[in-house]
């Protein structure tokens, strides 16, 4: 998922952009950031931890993941907080996102760089989330994932029950709709509203980048 400058004829957003695709472990977040990136304008700098597990393998050829994913861990976090505080006109990340402490550093970190934030949080059944981590070969531990899903459902509610206070400006799209909400109550980033989508593998499918990113019109 290669990086590259805009150019002048490029379209370029008029603030910078922070894009998180939240999910569980195996939900589906990479397979849905490579597809939103294939019809990407240049300028799009994506973060996905497997492209560190990738280099990682590499660089330890038959070290077993489990040993990795520490290091694997912490390096892809530095590299997200340095890359949102820096130039790149959008950031496209993806996370499980269910740490609240590691959603406060990243946002903290967009809110001091001015960046637009736009969430889609893809709603995967845990069964589901678990056959894509046995389909890439990488399996979240049990406790882990009882961790993860425990907070990924308080998220999603949270999200919904503040969808549901600022239902006069939920939008609608396709036939069978994406929800997206002006997310008031969680904050603002410079003084315009985040926007969080709640989406079914279905629905992420016919999701476009400029659809979630306001790519030019934030």
């Amino acid at each position: 998922m290669p990086t590259h400058a805009p150019s002048r004829t490029d379209p370029v957003p008029a603030h910078p952009v922070l894009l998180v695709i939240g999910g569980l472990p195996g939900s589906g977040k990479t397979t849905l950031l490579r597809r939103l990136l294939a019809d990407a304008p240049p300028g799009v700098t994506a973060l996905d931890s497997e492209q560190v597990a990738g280099r990682a393998h590499r660089a330890a050829p038959g070290v077993p993941y489990r040993v990795l994913r520490p290091a694997v861990h912490l390096l892809h976090r530095l590299r997200v907080l340095r890359t949102v505080a820096g130039p790149a006109p959008v950031v496209a990340l993806t996370d499980p996102w269910t740490s609240p402490r590691w959603r406060a550093a990243v946002l903290r970190a967009a809110r001091r760089r001015g960046r637009v934030v736009r969430q889609v949080l893809l709603d995967t059944p845990p069964e589901l989330a678990a056959e894509g981590q046995r389909a890439r070969g990488r399996v979240v531990p049990t406790r882990s994932m009882r961790r993860h899903t425990t907070r990924w459902h308080q998220l999603l509610q949270d999200a919904v029950q503040t969808a549901d206070r600022a239902s006069d400006q939920l939008q609608y799209r396709h036939e069978q709709p994406a929800k997206m909400a002006i997310v008031a109550g969680w904050g603002q980033v410079a003084g315009r509203e985040r926007a969080v989508w709640v989406v079914s593998r279905e629905q992420a499918a016919r999701l476009a980048l400029d659809d979630v990113q306001g790519l030019g019109r934030v």
